[in-house]
């Protein structure tokens, strides 16, 4: 019986050691999600589409295996208040994880990316999943016709470098936010033309998450309430995270000169020549290798104002995925279909802006490297 006993414990304990990841609420402070991308889109039905692009990295310090990490999303206490709030369409976006949701004793929806390969001391790994948040779970619909969205985000359980990471909330179109949570800025997607809200860096966290909201209403929907003479909005370039109200009149000007913008940007979308002239860049020189100067970008600014809406859909999405993705994770991520993706892929390619290469049985699409330079160093074009 003794004997028994000492095998189970000897047991146990091998099996906690290939399991470091063993409380959600503990990061492990030998592994590090060195950046993290946050990138949400919000639908007018309420739901959510949350994609995360994460890099971890294992100190060389480091003695053991990582086979997986958690990531807390609802505390127990939402679901016990809704059962039909949650989160589904859990898939993971990376080849080598697999994700699945699991329960703990805090949290009703944890997800658990497991690393097919585990990793081990000094490596590197780039991993993305994505999910949905079920109607009414973090968006809501208030009474007034506005839309409201607290977005509390949980620390995995490793030491995040939240000063290197990024929160985009990409609303609806039409949209127009008048309220925005400290540290967030206000920009106008210059690929979807629809209203973001950026938290980037995040903000310092809370307790053990990172806390973003917004308030919203949808052009075209019932006006507030008669009598209602303001509306609360950030400033579009914070720096304590302080909120200033504007005046419903200057709300107006602010939307007229939006919407201004937005015309001048679209007018520049759909302006095409006959023949859209082609870009090299496949020299394979090393990013410290190429040269920027103003002809060359001025060269690049020119082709990617011709893209359509589409095309400029893909191009952020490699852009936020560090200029590379597989070309079966497109549809899911633009919610076009497989057939509209590769006409798509088709255009960017003859003009040189991507690049499709075949890896095994997958397809590789890679955003030019020069053009992925200058988005590094401009931001934008």
């Amino acid at each position: 019986m003794k004997q028994n006993a000492t095998i189970l414990a000897g047991i146990l304990l091998l099996l906690m050691a290939q399991m470091p990841f063993h409380s959600a609420a503990e990061p492990v402070a030998s592994v590090t999600i060195n950046k993290m991308n946050v990138s949400t889109e919000l639908y007018e039905n309420t739901s959510v589409k949350v994609t995360i692009t994460a890099e971890i990295v294992v100190r060389e310090e480091f003695n053991g295996s990582i086979g997986s990490l958690m990531f807390p999303i609802l505390p127990i206490g939402i679901v016990m208040e809704n059962p039909y709030k949650g989160i589904d369409n859990l898939r993971p976006l990376s080849g080598d994880i697999s994700v699945s949701k699991i329960k703990t004793e805090s949290y009703a929806d944890v997800i658990l990316v497991r690393f097919e390969k585990g990793l081990g001391p000094g490596d590197v790994r780039n991993f993305t999943f994505t999910f949905m948040f079920k109607p009414n779970t973090i968006l809501v619909k208030l009474k007034d016709n506005t839309y409201r969205l607290v977005y509390r985000f949980y620390m995995p359980n490793a030491t995040v470098e939240y000063n290197r990471s990024a929160m985009r909330i990409l609303l609806p179109y039409g949209a127009a936010i008048t309220k925005i949570g400290a540290f967030g800025a206000v920009e106008m997607d210059p690929l979807s033309e629809r209203l973001t809200a950026l938290w980037k860096p995040f903000p310092p966290p809370r307790g053990n998450a990172w806390d973003f909201s917004i308030v919203f209403r949808v052009m075209g929907e019932a006006p507030p309430p008669k009598g209602e003479e303001t509306v609360t909005i950030t400033n579009t370039t914070p720096s304590n995270g302080v909120e200033r109200g504007l005046s419903l009149t200057e709300l107006l000007m602010a939307i007229l000169g939006s919407n201004i913008i937005t015309g001048g940007v679209a007018f520049m979308l759909y302006r095409r020549a006959s023949r859209r002239p082609r870009i090299e860049g496949w020299s394979g020189s090393p990013p410290e290798e190429i040269v920027l100067d103003d002809e060359v970008v001025d060269k690049y600014r020119e082709l990617v104002e011709r893209l359509d809406r589409d095309e400029r859909s893909i191009l952020k999405i490699l852009l936020d995925n560090e200029g590379k993705i597989e070309q079966k994770d497109l549809p899911e991520l633009t919610g076009f279909s497989k057939s509209k993706v590769s006409r798509i892929l088709k255009r960017l390619d003859s003009a040189g802006i991507v690049r499709r290469t075949s890896v095994g049985k997958t397809k590789v699409v890679e955003i030019n490297p020069v053009l992925m330079e200058i988005f590094k160093e401009y931001g934008e074009l």
